[in-house]
């Protein structure tokens, strides 16, 4: 992760909103999206590490409570959208964590953000998967 700080105000803020149209505009077909999909995920954990470090301009108490694994994590997830497994959350911690995670961590990972309010349990009949809550307290 860079120490530098921003050449310009609202670097960050620029560099963030990259980051959300690239996550809309690369499409599976494109030869380089695994290249793309593997740097969205390290800055999505660089920029959670920082947070957790208190290095970052995104306010501290985003992740309060979360260890640093458990706020890469809600990074990824902010940051992806959409459904989350266990068997997806194993794959990002391969693309994002330094560490190998257990089925039963990566589990507790996902409990541990829905006790602390962040993700939603849908507990389908052969579905089960947690998305993020929205702001207005939905899913």
């Amino acid at each position: 992760m860079s120490t530098d700080t921003e050449l310009f105000p609202g670097e960050l803020a620029m560099l963030r909103g990259l980051v959300r149209t690239l996550r809309v505009v690369v499409r599976p077909d494109d030869a380089d999206v695994a290249e793309v999909r593997r740097l969205l995920h390290q800055h999505a954990g660089d920029e959670a590490a920082a947070v957790a470090e208190g290095k970052s301009s995104r306010p501290a108490d985003a992740t309060p409570g979360l260890n640093p694994r458990q706020a890469r994590l809600l990074e990824a997830i902010r940051t992806w959208g959409g459904e989350w497994t266990t068997a997806r959350v194993r794959h990002t911690y391969a693309l994002i964590a330094p560490e190998a995670v257990q089925r039963g961590t990566a589990r507790r990972d996902l409990a541990a953000l829905h006790r602390a309010g962040h993700l939603v349990l849908v507990d389908a009949p052969d579905n089960r998967h947690y998305v993020l809550r929205r702001k207005d307290g939905r899913s």
